[in-house]
């Protein structure tokens, strides 16, 4: 069944998406841009994996979560650390607790099969739900099964994210070569051929550059970089500065913060980056900008002194969140 629905992403750009809370993700809302709009509908048309780079902050997992909003799909997550092996994002085998089973005689004959201790992982409810869940409701211990967001919405199909694939081996991302290029894989120990049902799934994977994918494993995706610019606009603007003020602009209003302060704000995070960017040393990025924005928010109480107050406490707090590198 087609991946891709032109209307969907008829929007004009930046597109303000409002997000509906899931699990632990609270961010209410996300701006869409032109280009990852693009990289959205090219990953659907051509059902490739998204793999979207960029340094920590940039709100590339929120892509996902927005994504599955404007798709009207469900949407589950897995985040990679540096104990991930790709076979447990397709399925866990448990012998030991088989083998345990076995010795103590607490079951016997056809309970004793594998099928009954291997637990699907992410991309095999990812690429087949229903062959997940009927999988584990016959486990004798259930260990996990992901929390879907927008459960409602399976029908329309799913967006998973893997997230932060860099942190993992790069023997990871190679075995998952032939299971994203086939959208789907076998189990040999259940006697199952794990393989999308209807809509094929929408996969994005995260990436902070920490640390060089396999060349094979990128082809394999399509790439969308996330960058901070660092130019001038034609019309003379620093393109930093209007870049963070747009993206605070869909989580904090004009009577909340006026432009003033957030061009104080951004002004000084430009001044951090610079500072860090010098020394070698982690830069402070948009998450931090929206974090300082929050706090003058959350700090200062509604009124015609506002303003005033939020420029004295910037003084005072902006250290906190923006500078990263020594003084």
């Amino acid at each position: 069944m087609s991946n891709y629905s032109k209307e969907t992403f008829d929007l004009k750009y930046p597109h303000k998406v409002t997000l509906e809370p899931t699990g632990s993700w609270t961010q209410k809302h996300y701006l869409l841009d032109k280009k990852s709009a693009y990289a959205l509908q090219m990953a659907l048309a051509t059902n490739r994996p998204l793999l979207v780079k960029g340094e920590p902050g940039l709100g590339k997992s929120y892509l996902a979560l927005a994504a599955a909003e404007l798709l009207n799909r469900a949407f589950i997550a897995e985040v990679i650390n540096s104990h991930t092996e790709g076979q447990e994002l397709l399925w866990k085998d448990d012998p030991i607790q088989r083998l345990s089973d076995a010795q103590a005689k607490i079951k016997t004959g056809d309970d004793l099969h594998p099928k009954r201790y291997i637990s699907p992982s992410v991309l095999w409810w990812t690429f087949d739900w229903a062959n997940a869940a009927t999988q584990y409701e016959q486990l004798h211990h259930k260990v996990y099964k992901p929390v879907c967001g927008h459960a409602k919405n399976r029908k329309n199909g799913l967006v998973v994210l893997i997230d932060e694939i860099d942190k993992a081996d790069p023997s990871l991302p190679n075995s998952l070569l032939e299971v994203l290029g086939n959208n789907g894989f076998d189990v040999p120990l259940a006697k199952v051929n794990v393989g999308h049902q209807g809509i094929a799934p929408l996969v994005i994977i995260t990436t902070n550059d920490e640390r060089e994918l396999p060349p094979a494993f990128v082809r394999r995706c399509l790439v969308l970089h996330l960058k901070i610019p660092d130019g001038t606009s034609d019309d003379g603007k620093d393109e930093l500065i209007e870049w963070l003020k747009a993206r605070v602009r869909v989580h904090i209003t004009k009577d909340q913060c006026s432009d003033i302060v957030l061009d104080e704000a951004a002004k000084q995070l430009k001044e951090d980056r610079e500072k860090a960017e010098s020394q070698g040393m982690i830069k402070a990025g948009l998450s931090e900008y929206i974090d300082l924005i929050t706090a003058l928010v959350e700090m200062t109480e509604a009124g015609d002194n506002r303003e005033t107050e939020q420029l004295k406490l910037l003084e005072e707090i902006k250290e906190f969140s923006l500078r990263k590198a020594d003084a």
